[in-house]
């Protein structure tokens, strides 16, 4: 696995070049609930983003884990990949789109 601290960067997937960047680390929530980090994904060149939320990592002891988070690069390659297949349209215009996704990008 390759993690970085970086807060943005590109990664290739099927030949092309995408840029990510941290958009928000993780917060609490309500109820006692978290949300974990996010980041947006754009092809370069192209203005339409995807914003890709990830869960909260926790410790084996069931807490959150209150650490600012690394980036895992190769999480952030499959997860270019599984929102094109939901449908993300990186060359199109519009609103950003949401996805979630698991600690794998998936």
């Amino acid at each position: 696995m390759e993690h970085t601290r970086e807060t943005s960067g590109t990664v290739e997937v099927d030949g092309e070049t995408y840029e990510w960047e941290i958009r928000r680390q993780p917060r609490p929530l309500a109820g006692g609930k978290w949300d974990g980090i996010a980041i947006s994904l754009r092809l370069k060149d192209f203005p339409r983003a995807a914003i890709i939320q990830f869960p909260m990592p926790m410790r084996p002891n069931g807490r959150p884990d209150m650490e600012k988070q690394r980036v895992n690069v190769e999480s952030v390659r499959n997860a270019v990949s599984a929102s094109i297949e939901a449908g993300w349209n990186p060359t199109s215009r519009g609103k950003d789109m949401v996805f979630e996704v698991d600690a794998d990008g998936r």
